[in-house]
């Protein structure tokens, strides 16, 4: 931890993951690290880990200074790469059959209920028909105490948001439930990803409200009045309050925050950043002091949705991964589990567990496991007669898996309760190997040691160099992300850079395929935050042939880039030619005929400025000392050969972007 200096000004950066919350305290001005700390991420209540990280930093805190606090969080990402999430009631209005399969939702989340609802306008934003407000009040008496949030996604909501709005309203006439409408959530005409976006977002309400509330209420107790902003996916702030009715918004927001914060420690404006935590790797660049965005929408978890956000990769790896073996093979993720070196800290009884399970080992799917209770919940509703049955064997001490969830049957049932956040499982993870290799310190050396003998005891190795191969596979597997994004693997040469054996041959260590020794060189360096990072990118930069930079407060990056952020809004409007001397302008307020290019063309830009105008109020929203915003526009024109001017004009989208500072 840093010193405070006499600086008046403070900036309070949160970052909440799967694992640890971190926060940081940074110089208003100078943006120098004050202070920082790690606290375990409580999953129960998030609020006690947030307090804790905030209590190591308490002496370097005068309330009164600070002016901002910033968080940013993994939370949602997690849910989504894992699959986790709240049942919710999608009503898609004016959707065909073809326009519902297209949504993917039904295969995705099998505990959505999806209505398709008469309504829905044109692609000028003129009503294709009447909404169905009675189709819409029965989906609501059918289902509505079976779910926890509405998703509305309408066609071609994006030119008229009429129906959607009108949807939203009824659903908060006619029950408590929280909703959200796809307009809200992008500009985008495809409505099938748009819905499925919009039952994303719904999934994850409460994961980022929780958080909210939680940091509220540790605020509250150290007297700290500042605004809260949240880090988005795009690595940009927004107001907590917007932010949590839209959380599929902080989906990439902790690895978006990792190059934030990667560029103010490290001063680079040219890097490739890996940020591993407990449950996932994300990687991206930074390229001549910008970070890409992606071209489509965020992909995390298999999902590409239409968010905007930084171009990241996320691979579910990491310190916390679950680890298995298949006689000598080992695989590392993407599922999370506690590691039983950190279960074993305050629960020392498992050592034995497993020391006894090494005289008569179990099966392999359950060895070296063990479930227990979150917090001290003691019902939760909506649970099958197995789940219940699985559910009462648990407490908050853990228990072995054999004893809590016997067969097949069980053990879904246990996994429906970890998504349902009321249990979690611990096992043997790469945190554990790099306990018993002396690598990392943390945690309980025993703990690891127990389980690590007992897995290996299925591969036939010591322990020690069992440990050593699942080091080296996540080692593996974090040279495969950094190589996919340098080869940027949307090529279809390379997909998967994995694959490719000449690339694995590299990413393995072997440096040779058959005869011929094989090496790779970056152009840029690797940035590594993150708190795992010290164990493996040493060696993960050595493979990639790259030069490798972990900066001071490398393991609190994300919690800095919380804290150094900016506020960034983007809105289009489009203009299409309609006949001789007819433009329509077109955007989320519905459509206008005009006769002139030129003025087509300024009431293009009069519309992006409203809507980005009152996005940057809403994002800035209890901000008494923000910064004037900085607009830049760009119009994207498609004339006639050889036409002067405006007389040629077929169509034009027109961009426009608004930037400021949260603080000035």
């Amino acid at each position: 931890m840093g010193s405070t200096n006499t600086s008046p000004r403070l900036l309070l950066g949160v970052d909440t993951g799967g694992t640890y919350t971190d926060a940081v305290v940074l110089d208003a001005d100078s943006r120098e690290v004050l202070a920082s700390a790690k606290a375990l991420t409580t999953r129960h209540d998030l609020s006690v880990g947030v307090s804790n990280a905030f209590a190591a930093i308490a002496e370097s805190l005068d309330p009164d200074r600070v002016e901002l606090v910033s968080i940013s969080t993994t939370l949602a990402t997690n849910a989504v790469v894992e699959g986790h999430g709240s049942p919710v009631l999608v009503l898609l209005v004016g959707f065909d059959d073809k326009m519902l399969a297209r949504t993917s939702i039904h295969e995705s989340f099998s505990d959505a209920v999806v209505e398709t609802i008469g309504g829905g306008h044109n692609h000028y934003g003129s009503e294709r028909e009447p909404l169905d407000v009675d189709a819409i009040r029965s989906a609501l008496a059918t289902h509505g105490s079976n779910v926890k949030a509405v998703a509305v996604a309408s066609t071609f909501a994006v030119r008229n948001a009429a129906h959607e709005h009108a949807v939203r309203d009824l659903v908060m006439v006619e029950s408590d439930l929280p909703v959200t409408v796809s307009s809200s959530l992008s500009e985008s005409l495809d409505a099938p990803r748009r819905a499925l976006t919009t039952a994303l977002n719904a999934r994850l309400l409460s994961r980022i409200s929780d958080l909210v509330d939680a940091s509220a209420r540790s605020l509250d107790a150290l007297g700290i009045t500042a605004p809260v902003m949240v880090a988005k996916g795009d690595g940009s702030l927004a107001a907590a309050d917007s932010v949590a009715r839209r959380p599929i918004e902080t989906v990439l927001s902790g690895p978006a925050a990792s190059i934030v914060g990667a560029a103010t420690l490290t001063g680079l404006d040219d890097f490739v950043l890996s940020d591993i935590g407990g449950t996932t790797t994300d990687v991206g660049q930074l390229r001549a002091g910008r970070p890409r965005l992606t071209a489509d929408g965020a992909r995390v978890g298999g999902w590409r949705t239409m968010v905007e956000a930084i171009d990241v990769r996320t691979t579910g790896l990491g310190g916390d991964s679950e680890v298995n073996t298949d006689r000598m093979d080992i695989t590392v993720g993407p599922q999370r589990h506690v590691p039983l070196s950190l279960v074993a800290q305050e629960h020392p009884g498992i050592v034995n567990v497993m020391r006894a399970d090494l005289a008569e080992p179990p099966s392999r799917d359950i060895a070296a496991r063990f479930a227990f209770r979150v917090g001290m919940t003691e019902s939760v509703a909506g649970l099958s007669s197995i789940e219940q049955r699985v559910f009462e064997r648990l407490t908050i001490a853990p228990a072995s898996l054999r004893d809590v969830a016997m067969g097949a049957l069980e053990r879904r049932a246990l996994n429906v309760l970890v998504d349902k956040g009321v249990a979690q499982i611990a096992g043997f993870t790469p945190s554990d190997a790099a306990h018993v290799l002396g690598l990392q310190a943390n945690w309980s050396l025993e703990g690891a040691a127990a389980g690590a003998a007992l897995m290996a005891w299925y591969t036939g190795e010591d322990a020690e160099e069992f440990c050593r191969r699942v080091w080296s596979e996540t080692v593996r597997r974090s040279a495969g992300c950094i190589l996919d994004v340098a080869f940027d693997a949307t090529d279809a040469a390379f997909g998967d850079a994995l694959a490719n054996p000449l690339v694995d041959a590299v990413a393995s260590g072997d440096a040779g395929f058959g005869g011929v020794g094989v090496r790779l060189s970056l152009d840029a360096p690797i940035v590594a935050v993150g708190g795992p990072a010290a164990v493996y990118y040493d060696e993960v930069a050595r493979r990639c042939g790259a030069e490798l930079i972990t900066p001071d407060n490398f393991a609190v990056a994300n919690a800095v880039g919380a804290a150094a952020g900016e506020i960034v809004v983007r809105s289009h409007a489009e203009v299409h030619t309609d006949g001789p001397s007819m433009f329509r302008v077109v955007s989320g307020e519905g459509s206008e005929q005009v006769s002139n290019a030129t003025e087509a063309i300024a009431k293009a830009t009069e519309r992006a400025r409203l809507t980005a105008t009152a996005a940057l109020d809403e994002r800035c929203a209890g901000l008494t000392n923000r910064g004037e915003a900085v607009e830049h526009i760009d119009v994207l024109r498609h004339d006639a050969p050889d036409a002067t001017g405006d007389e040629g004009l077929y169509s034009a989208i027109v961009n426009l972007e608004l930037r400021a500072r949260p603080v000035v």
